[in-house]
């Protein structure tokens, strides 16, 4: 039962932090989307690269750590500093300033990194690889990729059913989500910090 609720737990922080619905009116917006095979292409590109980078980070970011002398604590409180600047700026401006890249011809960047996979995730993911089992991150990662995926697939129908502004609500209120978790982050980093 606590898996399961650890799995949940990291689901809906990733999906908080990738932000598919708030991607959404700019992955809707790049040039041809409108063509079948143009976005196509780009559903296959989100597919595979999302899940990719995510369970890369989530393998390789303890031993990054270690190869910079960094600490789990010292991480800790640095990764609460970066989500919770991303939470402010989703609160103040409907989405993390990267939001305002233009994304020309390319699906790669910017929208799969920096917008769903940008340093919110990563660090999210290096920092579930610190606190969970390494199975059970990886299931996460399957699931809110799989989500995002959903979602940006069936972007078109969310965007007339919900509308723009009911996007950007959303997208704030998960932002409270992001800024709670990143206190916490930065509190616990600190505790360990002064043990130490």
């Amino acid at each position: 039962m606590s898996i399961a609720i650890d799995v949940l737990i990291m689901v809906s922080q990733l999906i908080a932090i990738i932000d598919p619905m708030g991607a959404l009116p700019l992955i809707m917006s790049m040039p041809n989307i409108e063509q079948t095979s143009v976005f196509r292409r780009a559903l296959r590109i989100i597919a595979i690269a999302v899940p990719t980078l995510l369970i890369f980070f989530a393998v390789a970011g303890p031993y990054i750590l270690t190869a910079f002398n960094i600490s789990i604590a010292d991480f800790r409180i640095a990764g609460g500093i970066v989500l919770l600047v991303i939470g402010i700026d989703t609160l103040r401006e409907g989405a993390p300033r990267t939001m305002g890249l233009s994304p020309e011809d390319y699906v790669f960047v910017p929208i799969v990194t920096p917008i769903l996979v940008g340093p919110g995730a990563i660090t999210s993911v290096m920092l579930f690889s610190t606190y969970y089992e390494l199975p059970e991150v990886i299931v996460s990662i399957a699931i809110a990729s799989l989500v995002t995926y959903l979602v940006i697939r069936f972007g078109l129908l969310i965007m007339k059913v919900v509308g723009v502004n009911m996007l950007r609500f959303i997208g704030r209120f998960m932002s409270l989500i992001i800024m709670a978790w990143a206190v916490s982050l930065i509190i616990q980093g600190l505790k360990e910090t002064m043990l130490i």
